[in-house]
Order: C-alpha cells, then structure tokens, then sequence
C-alpha cells in the first residue's frame, strides 16, 4: 500500500485541472479498477499552461497542503510507501507502482520478470520516449505551439513510433512465438506501455484531427486496440475536451510524415550501431588535448582523508564479494571520513547513485544525528538497501528511486563513490546548485559525453584554453587506460576541470588520492567545501 502524489492546479467538485502526467496517473488508477492498495494525493501548484480538465466523480482524491519527506525531495508524481522512509517518482516508475498495488489479473502489464519500463529515462531510449518526448510533443499541441500543424506536417515523434511499429519485435524468446508483429507497442502483448503511450496519441489525435490519416495506418490500428477492444477509452473519457473546440477548424485534409532513421525506439536495436559515430582515440588527439593545457595550473594533490586502518567491529560491512571486500572497505573508509569532517549536527546528506547503499548505510550509522538519503534509478538495488537498514535497525534514513533530474530537495552534503562518466559531473552540479559540500569518487571517464544538463570542457581556464569539446572527451578515453601514467595524466587533467569549476563558484577544492592507491584504479577523490562555511568536525 502506498501514496501516490499528484500535481494539479485546482480542484473543483467532480474535476481537477492537471497536467499531462497528472492525467495519466488518474487514467491508469481508473484503468486498474481504482485499486484500494493506492490513496491518490492531490497537491494544488501553479502549474504553466498546457492543463486538462478530468473528471475525478467517484475517485477518492484526498487534498494535501504540504508533501511530506521523502516524496518532498522529488518532483512529482511521487509513490511512497506507508512506512514513510522509501519513494519512487518518475512517471514510469509511480505507473508500475501502482499496478503492483492493483489486483494480481493487472500484474500481466508488467510484462516479463515485470521488466516493464524498468529502465529509467536516463538511460533507456524507450524510456525516454513513452514519459518524456511523446508527452513534451503532446504538450506543444495543446498550447497551440506546434505551428506545423497548420502546414499539414504530422508531430515527429508520430512518426518515430509509426516507423517502430513497422519494424520487427524484440522481446524475450521471439523465436517461440507464432504472432511476431506489434500488435502492441512492445510486440503481441499488452503492457503497460501501451496505456502510458495511448493518451498522449489520443490526445494528439484529437486536437488535429488525424483520425483517419493514411500515413500512420500502425498506429491506428494499435489505437484502435486499445482504446476499444482493451476497454481503455472508458477511462480516456475522463479528459474532458471543451478547451479543444478551436482546433475543429485547423483540421488539415493532406497530412505529410516527417523522414525518420528506420530504426525501433529501442537502444539495442543493432541499426543504432554506427561505427563512424564513434570516438576512437589516437595518440596525437591525447597529445594536442594535453598540449592545451600546458599553461594551466592543473591541481595538485594534497593528502587525503584521515581514516583508521582497521575497520571498527560496530561499522556495517559491505555486502561484496570476499575478493573484494578489503579493497571496498578501503574505498568507504576515504569517502566515509572525509564525509564526515564536512557535515555538522542535522545535516542532510546525500548518497548519489548510491547502489545497495554501501556508502550512505555507513554514514548514517556514523552520524546518527543527520538525515541520509540514498538516492538510485536502479529499483533491485534499492529494495537490498532497505533489507540492509531494516536488519541494521536505521531509521535515520530515507531511499529515494529516482533519477538525478527528479531530485529537487535540499541537502548540505553530496558524496558519491564511482558514479559513472557523466553521472559524476551531474552530481556535483546539484552540490554547486544546493550550495552543498561535497566528496566525489569519479569512475568511467571514458563515458563522459555531451548531455543536456552539461556542456565540456566545463571550467572557464579549459575554455580560453581553446579545448574543444571532442578533445576533452578525448581526455576522458586517456584516464580510462588505468593504471598507466598516460592515464593518471588524463585522470587529472579531467578532475583538475571539474575542481576548477567548483573554484570558480567560491568552493574550496582539493584533490587527493584514496588511500592506499590500489584499492581502485579509479582512486581520485574530489572534496568541495561550499563557500565562507565554519567547519564543524563531527
């Protein structure tokens, strides 16, 4: 059983006014039989335009004035659960929530080993394209923003998903099955999928009035599917249509479909594999990328944290490998004690990409007096995490599934330990935004790559340094050669960036080495202490 907390921007007797995904969440809880398990909690905004009417008579919607943690650290919509320590926001990840809190004959939308949108938007193309760009097309539509439409030109992402329904399914064992086409939107079986993409298209549907468009004949028929023969437009009816009525005269008779690559929406599919796409490394690159930086001051390393060298017998150990236990333990030994010299009583900190919660567990068993968060998109990680603070007896402890982006809370400490390329340098921008300290173990350098959050190089020496974009990533495919001095050299130069960039907001930066240096060939260790603060050593 668990809360799901919706935003909305009134609510009216019989009707709330919501956005896009607000709607959704309404459509599949009714959908699903409003099932008990779920208590709907409606949060009054100001929300921008674009806002649909739905009708909610016989929905039982509760009105909340202030969300409680952790579901307050996340955008929302927001799952939480009754025992109030663990969320899940996300669109896909609350909808999958709340078919597991609907009857068992609904857990089929799941779809196998319930892997159903598991993946988050982060890293899944799919993903991204179900919660984030067909809703964002949708959303142009009904503010009158899409000014193709009075040209005739169908949404591109109309014909993104006509041109993956025309290719062949990938689902687990194809081969076995007698019926191969798409049906549906992931092949011949109806999933949950299909209910998050239906309402956008029929939202799309009917504001331009493309109902009988011959171009996108796939998506028709799977409309017409699920809608009708699935019994999903009783809960579409809910969307009441009266601020449409405009676009009835903007109908346009002679549609044409953007040219899309004839590729699925899936990141596997082999099409997407282009060789000339991708960076391949060469000895002259490093050393021109090297060459520009010959008159920057790249950080020197100070010494690093002061830790014990046994590990404490009250300390949680790490749920690893034997293997890898010595090595691991001396990872959490530098991150734990340099966390803890920069945190004062009643802090809140933060364990990004967190896994299983290895790092935050011992934190909060630290620091008994603060608030840890473990923060993951990774929903099996996770549910060990809370096996491990439930044996352990820690209720100083809050886990939030979510990506990066949909972290909105406030905190004054940021670690996090191998978070991946990009998701490093996202972590330490949401300590520079927070205005919180920081201890950051970077990993993977060779995954950094343009994104729309950062932009590289990121600190402003780099840039008057005339270091392009290419050729810092080249950087970052030199730092991966562990353990060789080629690729210590690019490990400094990619982290000497990152503390510049924090230098240059005030923050006092150093970069150390973890202790000893072959616990990980990946032994950086960044520490920002945010500007003008009075450390209070705990």
């Amino acid at each position: 059983m668990g809360h799901v907390y919706l935003e909305i921007s009134s609510l009216t007797a019989g009707s709330v006014q919501a956005p896009v995904e607000t709607a959704l969440c309404l459509c599949v809880y009714d959908y699903l039989g409003r099932p008990s398990q779920v208590n709907l909690r409606v949060v009054i905004v100001k929300l921008p335009s674009p806002q649909l009417s739905v009708d909610i008579n016989g929905i039982n919607v509760s009105e909340c004035t202030a969300v409680p943690p952790p579901a307050s650290y996340c955008s929302l919509p927001v799952f939480q659960t009754d025992d109030s320590l663990s969320c899940v926001a996300g669109l896909s990840a609350v909808l999958r929530q709340i078919v597991r809190c609907s009857e068992e004959s609904n857990h089929h939308l799941l779809g196998f080993r319930e892997a159903c949108l598991v993946s988050c938007a982060e890293t899944s193309v799919w993903t991204k394209f179900c919660e984030i760009e067909l809703i964002a097309s949708c959303k142009k539509i009904m503010i009158n923003g899409y000014s193709n439409v009075e040209e005739g030109i169908l949404p591109l992402e109309l014909a993104r998903l006509e041109s993956h329904m025309s290719l062949p399914i990938r689902v687990h064992n194809v081969g076995k099955l007698k019926d191969r086409s798409h049906k549906y939107a992931e092949g011949p079986h109806f999933l949950l999928t299909d209910l998050v993409l239906a309402l956008p298209v029929h939202i799309i549907l009917n504001t331009i009035g493309c109902h009988n468009c011959s171009l996108i004949p796939l998506i028709l028929a799977w409309y017409l599917e699920v809608a009708e023969k699935q019994n999903y437009m009783q809960s579409l009816a809910l969307l009441q249509w009266e601020q449409f009525e405009r676009w009835k005269s903007q109908t346009c008779a002679n549609w044409t479909l953007p040219t899309v690559a004839k590729q699925s929406l899936y990141k596997r599919d082999p099409t997407r594999y282009k060789p000339r796409d991708k960076i391949y490394t060469q000895q002259i690159e490093i050393e021109d990328s090297m060459n520009r930086l010959e008159n920057i001051d790249l950080i020197d390393y100070t010494e690093g944290p002061s830790w014990e060298e046994e590990w404490a017998e009250d300390l949680p150990v790490p749920e690893v490998p034997s293997k890898r236990l010595i090595r691991k333990r001396h990872q959490l030994a530098n991150l734990a004690a340099a966390a803890i010299n920069i945190t004062s009583e009643g802090d809140t900190l933060v364990d990004f990409c967190s896994g299983s919660g290895h790092l935050g567990i011992i934190l909060a068993h630290c620091l008994p007096k603060c608030t840890v968060i473990l923060l993951d998109n990774k929903e099996k990680s996770l549910d060990r995490a809370r096996q491990r603070l439930k044996s352990l007896n820690l209720y100083n402890v809050y886990v939030i599934q979510a990506n990066l982006d949909y972290f909105i809370g406030t905190f004054q400490v940021g670690v996090s330990l191998h978070a991946c390329g990009v998701a490093s340098d996202l972590v330490i921008h949401k300590c520079l935004q927070n205005k919180a300290n920081f201890v950051v173990c970077p990993c993977c350098y060779g995954g950094i790559q343009e994104n729309h959050i950062i932009s590289y190089p990121q600190s402003q020496e780099y840039m008057n340094a005339g270091l392009s974009q290419r050729g810092y990533i080249v950087l970052g495919h030199c730092a991966d050669q562990a353990g060789s001095d080629q690729g210590e050299k690019g490990m400094r130069a990619v982290d000497s960036d990152r503390c510049l960039l924090a230098r240059n907001r005030g923050y006092h930066v150093t970069l150390s080495k973890l202790i000893p240096h072959n616990c990980t060939t990946r032994n950086n260790i960044i520490i920002g202490v945010k500007p003008k603060q009075q450390l209070i050593v705990t």
